[in-house]
C-alpha cells in the first residue's frame, strides 16, 4: 500500500511553489504604488491599435535596457551595430511622429511633438 502512495506521488507533476493570488484591493494598491513612482507612464488604451502599440513600446523598453547593458560588453553588441540599430529605431520614431502628425491633422485634432524632436527638427 505504501509502495502504490510513493508511485503515484512520484506520478504527479510536482509544482513549483506558486505565489498566493492576490485579491482585488492588493492588485489595485500595487497598481497605486507603482503609478506613484519616477518614470512611470500610464495610458488608457482607446482602441485595439494604440493597445498593441502600448504592448510593444513596453516590451521594446525592456529590451531597451538590455541593449544599453550588452552594448560594447564583450559578448554583447558591439558600438557598430548598436549605432545602427539606434539609427534604424531614430528612423521608426520619426516616422510615427510624421504619421501621427497627418492623422491628426486629417481629423483636426491638436498633436503636439514630443519637445526632443522638436529641438531636432528646428535644428
Amino acid at each position: 500500500m505504501a509502495e502504490e502512495k510513493t508511485k503515484k506521488a512520484a506520478a504527479q507533476p510536482v509544482q513549483a511553489t506558486s505565489r498566493p493570488r492576490l485579491s482585488r484591493e492588493e492588485i489595485i494598491e500595487r497598481k497605486v504604488k507603482l503609478a506613484q513612482e519616477r518614470n512611470v507612464l500610464q495610458m488608457r488604451g482607446n482602441s485595439p491599435l494604440g493597445y498593441t502599440m502600448h504592448h510593444i513600446l513596453r516590451q521594446f523598453d525592456q529590451a531597451y535596457a538590455r541593449f544599453k547593458g550588452d552594448l560594447g560588453e564583450p559578448g554583447g553588441i558591439p558600438h557598430e551595430e548598436g549605432e545602427k540599430l539606434m539609427a534604424e529605431g531614430h528612423d521608426i520614431l520619426e516616422r510615427f511622429n510624421a504619421f501621427t502628425a497627418k492623422l491628426s491633422r486629417r481629423v483636426k485634432f491638436d498633436y503636439r511633438p514630443p519637445r526632443v524632436l522638436e529641438t531636432e527638427q528646428s535644428g
